[in-house]
């Protein structure tokens, strides 16, 4: 019983940070639209700025799922299914919080500059994101491989 406790905290965290996050774009894009960029910013300096961000988003992804894998793969085989969950349940989050925060980055620029590029940054990272959907099976396959196959 407590096993789906925990299933249900990574699909709550999940979804409460996925409307979180449409919630940050609907407020982008309506503060963009109605005030334009909050800073105006020289040519030189705003492809720089976008250079940062496109270099930390396109380097944000892999680095979270390089991390959570590690983290999934040293997790000892012979603890209980509860206890690994709850291991998953850390990296799990750490991943997905770093999209979602990589992902507020580009909400960001795209609020500081008003560049459209910011909300492609933002779309990819969202993406990224979702495809990390949690489901049981998703959770099992990756805790305990073998023994699905």
């Amino acid at each position: 019983m407590h096993t789906h406790k925990i299933i249900r905290q990574i699909r709550f965290l999940f979804w409460g940070i996925l409307l979180a996050m449409a919630a940050m774009f609907f407020i982008a894009l309506f503060t963009v639209k109605n005030i334009g960029p909050v800073i105006e910013w020289t040519l030189v300096q705003k492809e720089n700025f976008k250079s940062v961000i496109l270099i930390l988003a396109l380097g944000g992804i892999p680095a979270s799922y390089f991390f959570h894998s590690k983290k999934i793969k040293h997790i000892d085989s012979e603890l209980p299914f509860e206890e690994k969950l709850k291991q998953f349940k850390s990296s799990f989050f750490i991943k997905i919080v770093t999209l979602e925060a990589l992902a507020i980055l580009g909400l960001i620029g795209y609020m500081l500059t008003a560049d459209n590029t910011f909300l492609y940054v933002f779309a990819l990272l969202f993406l990224a994101y979702l495809i990390n959907r949690p489901t049981k099976n998703n959770i099992t396959n990756e805790i305990e491989p073998e023994e699905t196959e």
